[in-house]
């Protein structure tokens, strides 16, 4: 006897829906997932990238992502401690330049940064990063990805708060950061 009706049917799940996640609209290839926080045209944003001065576009925070501010030496601690430390990294920017690191968290993480470690910054909504694409680094040597993943999403907060905590307690740093 053969059936294409199972003798037991399973209960209809219903309409299968992804999970509710802010990371699930972060799952795109990093240039994507950068224009994606531009005002207007996403393909316009990409096209023009490599014409802009230094190859950087200035995108706004608050959008995707705010940013956490840190001086050099902690900065790179502290993405030494995410690497080490965190599930999942997301995007480090340096600027070489200024002597400065930003590290990429979902808008209104809700944390005091300053509050949490004194050199630590929020810039979100009303600030803007100039940032380089992950595929032209070579058009800018001084603003770089320090971490950029294939398909990045902002940085957990609770990773980051950890990873500051981490340095803080190693004394070299701590006194030089």
């Amino acid at each position: 006897m053969t059936s294409s009706t199972p003798a037991h049917p399973l209960p209809d799940p219903g309409p299968i829906r992804p999970p509710r996640s802010r990371r699930r609209l972060a799952r795109l290839p990093a240039p994507l997932w950068l224009a994606s926080a531009a005002e207007g045209d996403r393909d316009a944003t990409l096209a023009s990238w490599p014409g802009r001065p230094g190859g950087l576009l200035l995108l706004p925070c608050g959008v995707r992502w705010d940013a956490v501010r840190l001086p050099e030496r902690l900065g790179l601690a502290v993405l030494e401690a995410l690497l080490r430390d965190a599930a999942e990294p997301g995007p480090v920017l340096h600027d070489r330049d200024t002597a400065l690191v930003y590290v990429l968290i979902p808008p209104d993480s809700g944390v005091d940064w300053g509050r949490k470690n004194a050199r630590a910054r929020l810039l979100s909504t009303g600030c803007y990063l100039a940032v380089p694409s992950p595929e032209l680094g070579f058009l800018n040597r001084a603003v770089v990805w320090a971490h950029m993943p294939p398909l990045p999403a902002p940085t957990d907060p609770r990773d980051l708060a950890a990873a500051l905590d981490t340095v803080a307690a190693m004394p070299s740093v701590a006194a030089a950061a």
